[in-house]
């Protein structure tokens, strides 16, 4: 009697682990699936886009390198379908010198590296950046906090990355 309990424990025991063996498959299967929508989610107008060769001095780099060094969690949005083709670069604020014009306090900072979001729109003509147009903002909690446009604060990104 003992040995046919301690059988009918073991198979109910692995009757459930069946089960969780199956939730864990499907779980790992649906992962994968999200991962696979996730990467081909980005067209590859994008990954060449991100692929451009930027000189600036005396260096080369793309934009991928720079946004991917001077930014956390960083997302990729190509909208071509406009006269002037548009990336949407958006992003986590790193305290690494961007921005450093603005006087932030060490508790904004702190905050900023959870809950600053940078975003950064390049504009294209003929395949190439025109850095002019450049637009960039940052937002914490529903406040702007940083919103510049134009070269130079491209060139304030280009810095720092090479710094």
């Amino acid at each position: 009697m003992r040995r046919f309990s301690l059988v009918l424990l073991t198979t109910i025991l692995m009757a459930g682990c069946g089960d969780t063996v199956a939730d864990m498959k499907e779980a790992a299967a649906g992962i994968n699936t999200k991962a696979n929508e996730a990467a081909s989610a980005i067209s590859i107008d994008v990954h060449s886009i991100r692929a451009t060769e930027i000189e600036f001095d005396n260096q080369t780099f793309t934009i991928n390198d720079l946004f991917k060094t001077i930014l956390r969690d960083v997302k990729w949005d190509y909208d071509d379908n406009r006269e002037t083709p548009q990336l949407k670069i958006t992003g986590t604020w790193q305290d690494n010198g961007l921005f450093a014009t603005h006087s932030f306090t060490a508790s904004q900072k702190e905050l900023l590296k959870e809950n600053g979001q940078v975003e950064v729109i390049l504009s294209f003509k003929n395949d190439k950046m025109d850095e002019s147009k450049t637009k960039v903002s940052m937002h914490m909690n529903g406040q702007t906090l940083v919103n510049e446009d134009g070269q130079e604060i491209l060139h304030h990104f280009y810095k720092t990355y090479i710094h």
